[in-house]
């Protein structure tokens, strides 16, 4: 029963309402419905759009945007001190390193460089890592207006007009050594320095070489009292004027810091074997640094302080002596200093004179674990002695206080070189300071 009941309820369902309604029943017609047209929201449309107006429309508002946006802010203002290098390559070139010697300095900032032969500006430029260069010192000066600049060739003809026009610009100045070519060029420029209050500073590194300046405090309990100081130049193929000239001027500068100022001095200067006369002077092969006399010299000094000094330059002792330098012989013992970049010092230990088998122990001074001379600022050799020098210099410029390597000291080394000369020309001996402020070999002189 459930279950007929279950089929009718189906065709009645299927049969009669579902397939009339579908068409599916014999004789049962109908009609389509009409489609309705569905209705569409009602949206409130925007007015067509002109595309060449909107563009023109989008540029317009870009442009005013552009036009209202706020301005970036102005760059701090420059605090540092600028900077400037002059120097001449094949001439001189740039000296010991003195073209990089502002790179990667706190507060220094290189503005330009000036290579005075214009083949090589743009290399010379580029090593020195400067944003600008040029062959004409003049025009830089006037362009960049430096607070420091550095006189780097090694050549000193130019060096005084060079040294002379950054101080009437208002720079403080830092030269290659030596100063100046005569004792009146020296004396010019030290009184224009003093008188515009700038600081004149000379590459004499050895004067700020942290160990020097400890042996310098502690000598006294080191070798005793000082009684002779023994200087000799590298006596190599440049032995003579030439050498002193060179290599003789921190040396001489080292000599009156330990031994104090020069009373007189005596000299013998020879050419060939045979004495020197002003009229044999002669020009270096390897550079301009005006006349020079001699291709050997032994002199004397004889201090206010009563220390007792000799200086030699002579070929003849090259593989004995070596590179230049100074021995320090004092009441107890002798301390030996080669010069270099940096210096490095021999300390002569227990030494004994009655000894009738004496052997001489010496040794490195003073004795340091690791690296003997540590890095100045990450560097070494040379770009770390120039580093000692500018940041003394810097330190007296801000202070308002005479640089240790300054340019006084550097004349009065120079005045020692031109002593040797007059007593050697003259045969007589050379009081200080020095009458005669000229070149000792100049027909002036004479």
């Amino acid at each position: 029963m459930g279950e007929e009941d279950d089929s009718k309820k189906q065709h009645v369902i299927f049969g009669s309402a579902g397939m009339a309604a579908s068409g599916m029943m014999p004789g049962a017609k109908t009609k389509p419905k009409p489609k309705e047209k569905p209705v569409e929201p009602e949206v409130d449309l925007e007015p067509a759009v002109d595309f060449e107006e909107e563009s023109a429309g989008i540029g317009a508002e870009a442009e005013e945007v552009i036009a209202e946006a706020p301005s970036l802010p102005e760059p701090p203002p420059f605090t540092d001190l600028k900077a400037a290098v002059v120097g001449q390559s094949g001439a001189g070139d740039f000296g010991h390193g003195l073209d990089t010697v502002f790179q990667r300095l706190d507060g220094v900032r290189l503005f330009a460089l000036a290579d005075l032969n214009a083949e090589t500006v743009d290399d010379s430029t580029v090593h020195a890592g400067a944003p600008a260069g040029c062959s004409d010192f003049a025009e830089m000066l006037e362009k960049e207006s430096p607070d420091l600049v550095c006189i780097a060739s090694l050549h000193t003809e130019k060096r005084f007009e060079q040294i002379k026009a950054a101080l009437e610009a208002g720079s403080h100045v830092l030269s290659e050594a030596p100063l100046a070519r005569t004792l009146r060029e020296s004396d010019e420029l030290l009184s224009l320095a003093k008188s515009s209050d700038r600081k004149l500073a000379v590459r004499h590194p050895m004067r700020v070489d942290p160990y020097l300046m400890r042996f310098h405090a502690e000598r006294e309990s080191l070798i005793g009292e000082l009684c002779q100081i023994r200087v000799w130049g590298a006596c190599d193929e440049s032995a003579g004027g030439e050498d002193m000239l060179r290599n003789g001027m921190p040396l001489f500068d080292l000599v009156r810091w330990f031994a104090g100022e020069v009373s007189y001095c005596t000299a013998s200067i020879s050419k060939g074997g045979i004495a020197a006369i002003a009229e044999d002077f002669h020009e270096s092969e390897a550079g301009d640094f005006g006349p020079l006399l001699g291709d050997t010299i032994h002199a004397e000094f004889e201090m206010d302080s009563g220390v007792r000094v000799s200086f030699v330059s002579d070929q003849k002792f090259q593989s004995i002596l070596g590179p230049s330098g100074i021995e320090f012989v004092g009441t107890k013992s002798k301390m030996c200093l080669t010069a270099g970049a940096p210096v490095t010092m021999s300390y002569l230990i227990n030494p004994d004179p009655y000894s009738a088998t004496r052997t001489e122990t010496w040794e490195h001074w003073p004795k340091i674990n690791g690296d003997y001379h540590a890095p100045v600022d990450h560097l070494t050799g040379n770009d770390a002695a120039n580093r000692l020098v500018v940041k003394d210099w810097l330190a007296a410029s801000a202070q308002g206080a005479e640089p240790t390597c300054s340019g006084s000291n550097a004349a009065k080394a120079l005045e020692m070189a031109h002593g040797i000369w007059q007593a050697g020309v003259t045969m007589k001996r050379a009081y200080f300071p020095l009458a005669n402020r000229l070149h000792p070999l100049s027909e002036e002189s004479q």
